[in-house]
């Protein structure tokens, strides 16, 4: 009986060195995880609010070290990738900067304006040089050169217009004209737009770069005329000088009179 008591004491002796040793285990593991160094990438983040579309001062930036498994995918290292740059969005003091929240215009105007567009999607401004502005003008498949215009074409605008009464052709002639009038607009975008009876586009929208002088122009002409695109050859930026055609143009031109 002394004897099992002995062996039981004994065991409870060994239980508690064993618990004691991998304590002691445990806490130098927890020791050792708690020193292992945090591996970490230094990261540009704003150091004041920053506006959306506006220039990025340089002291409004800097490098902070974050965890390399925090860093967002596109985040910028250096803060010359963001410095003078323009924000598409408002930033926040603390916000880690990536690539999409900035637009190097200076590099952008080096793009031809359809390209641009397409890089920079909704952010269109960002786009268009200084002089310059963004128009749209509805097509359908007669007046877009049946589907063939595509963003990065230039076109020339045919227009067909009514004249009025004192401004017809004497004797009698037809008060109605055609001509070219703007000529070399580029097409910096294309989309459909509208469903008629179906999941077939009406008709397209086109996207013009222009001077705000073609800009009035051309809602004019939309508003008041029957307009036409053609497009033109691949880098032909000549302009050229055509005659305005009447019913008396055809008449003479084509000896279509009838004989007297």
């Amino acid at each position: 009986m002394r004897g099992g008591r002995i062996l039981i004491l004994l065991g409870l002796i060994l239980a508690i060195g064993a618990g004691f040793i991998t304590f002691l285990f445990l806490q130098n593991a927890s020791v050792n995880q708690a020193a292992a160094p945090v591996e970490t990438q230094p990261v540009v983040v704003a150091l004041q609010p920053i506006e959306a579309r506006t220039p990025i001062p340089p002291d409004a930036v800097g490098l902070q070290d974050w965890p390399v498994t925090l860093v967002p995918p596109g985040a910028l290292t250096d803060t010359a990738q963001v410095a003078n740059k323009l924000s598409v969005a408002p930033i926040f003091p603390g916000q880690v900067i990536v690539k999409e929240m900035v637009v190097d215009k200076e590099q952008l105007e080096e793009l031809p304006p359809a390209l641009a567009a397409q890089e920079y999607g909704s952010d269109v401004s960002f786009t268009i040089p200084e002089g310059k502005v963004a128009v749209a003008f509805p097509v359908n498949e007669i007046s877009s050169v049946a589907g063939a215009i595509r963003p990065g074409d230039t076109v020339d605008l045919l227009v067909t217009l009514t004249l009025p009464e004192e401004a017809a052709e004497p004797g009698g002639g037809a008060n109605v004209v055609t001509g070219f009038t703007l000529q070399n607009l580029e097409v910096i975008n294309t989309v459909p737009w509208g469903v008629e009876g179906g999941d077939q586009p009406v008709g397209q929208i086109y996207t013009l770069l222009v001077d705000r002088q073609q800009a009035a122009i051309l809602k004019f002409i939309r508003e008041n005329a029957q307009p036409d695109f053609a497009l033109r050859p691949a880098g032909d930026t000549a302009e050229y000088e055509v005659e305005p055609v009447t019913l008396n143009y055809l008449l003479t031109t084509f000896n279509l009179a009838p004989a007297p």
